[in-house]
């Protein structure tokens, strides 16, 4: 399942999702985004692949708050939007 989001005023984030069992087992987030460290991104897709569909939120917000990243033109919530949206486009 893939979704994009325009973050107004800021950058497009797309993300590419697939469940099974109710659980994310892969996760792909691209965009024009920028952040910093570059590889926090893939440690995002780890954090998220496995736990449950219902728990992205929880996940993204517990991601930002015990990782240094910096964001650039996104938020933690824009993030979280553009995950839900592509769970929710099959």
């Amino acid at each position: 399942m893939r979704a994009e989001f325009k973050v107004p005023g800021g950058k497009l984030l797309a993300a590419e999702t697939e469940v099974e069992d109710g659980r994310l087992v892969r996760v792909k987030i691209t965009g024009d985004f920028f952040m910093h460290p570059e590889e926090a991104i893939e440690g995002l897709e780890n954090a998220l692949t496995g736990i449950p569909a219902n728990a992205i939120e929880d996940a993204v917000q517990g991601f930002f708050r015990d990782n240094p990243v910096d964001l650039l033109g996104a938020s933690p919530g824009d993030f979280i939007r553009v995950l839900e949206m592509s769970l929710s486009s099959s």
